[in-house]
């Protein structure tokens, strides 16, 4: 004869094993946690947040930035970091907007939850009024010809000042605008891949000595003695890219050479030169 055995749960000091209606207060208690944090970065008053985290600070207004640094535990609050951090992926901005806007409408939520009314009632009217804003932006969009490179650079512009508007640079939007979409519309149309824009940081001058260079730039090209005197610019180069170094190397290992005689030490200068004449020559070969 089997015994019926009763099932035993072991859960870790402080789990919390509420459910229904209490779990769902619960759930929008800590999203409206991440709500407050993040209110208060939004437009151009907004303020930014310091956060310290493993002796690195960080200063930022940026939704995504904070959103990172973050140490979210609670599931429902992880749901809404998720969705700033798909925004930030799929779309690149808008990312405290996305929170905030699913914030308002979780506070909106919670009395009528408090009331009785179900979950799933309360869905149903976020969808209707999701139709009904995806049918408004219908009729405000305004439809951009690919072919009319003009009008569509001018509006790309305005688009790009807009967002520069909550940023430390917003008094140079016009200036960085530009450069914005110049270097995006130099990239292919087909994949616009944001990964092959590079942004290289050079300490001293002013925000407007910023320059876009259309084509490759290098931080550092002269790194030798003598450099001074040989010539900084050059036309129609040729350019060789090396996946060799051409220095000497010190062993990888605590390596140990033997010698009995100081001419022997000078053929292992020699050899180490010779290997470094020969890659030279090599490049001057091809």
């Amino acid at each position: 004869m089997a015994y019926h055995v009763p099932r035993i749960i072991l859960l870790k000091e402080g789990t919390d094993t509420s459910q229904g209606k209490g779990q769902l207060i619960s759930n929008i208690n800590a999203c409206e946690a991440i709500f407050e944090i993040l209110k208060t970065t939004l437009g151009p008053r907004g303020k930014d947040k310091l956060i310290h985290e493993g002796g690195h600070v960080t200063i930022s207004n940026d939704g995504a930035t904070i959103i990172k640094l973050l140490d979210v535990v609670h599931p429902a609050a992880k749901t809404l970091v998720d969705i700033a951090k798909s925004q930030d992926d799929e779309v690149g901005d808008g990312t405290t907007s996305v929170i905030l806007l699913a914030g308002e409408f979780l506070r909106q939520a919670k009395p009528y939850i408090e009331d009785g009314l179900h979950a799933q009632t309360i869905i149903k009217g976020f969808r209707m009024a999701s139709a009904r804003a995806l049918e408004k932006l219908r009729e405000l969009q305004v439809e951009v010809d690919r072919k009319e490179e003009g009008k569509m650079r001018e509006l790309l512009i305005r688009c790009a000042g807009t967002a520069l508007n909550s940023k430390l640079i917003s008094g140079q939007k016009e200036f960085f605008s530009k450069m914005a979409v110049t270097a995006v519309m130099s990239l292919d149309s087909k994949d616009m891949d944001l990964k092959m824009i590079g942004i290289k940081r050079i300490a001293g001058g002013s925000i407007t000595d910023s320059f876009l260079v259309d084509g490759v730039a290098f931080k550092k090209t002269f790194a030798y003695a003598g450099f001074e005197q040989q010539p900084k610019s050059f036309k129609n180069p040729q350019i060789v890219l090396l996946n060799v170094e051409l220095e000497l190397k010190s062993e990888s290992s605590n390596a140990e050479v033997k010698i009995n005689e100081v001419q022997d030490y000078q053929k292992i200068v020699d050899a180490e030169w010779k290997i470094i004449y020969d890659k030279l020559d090599k490049i001057v070969k091809s």
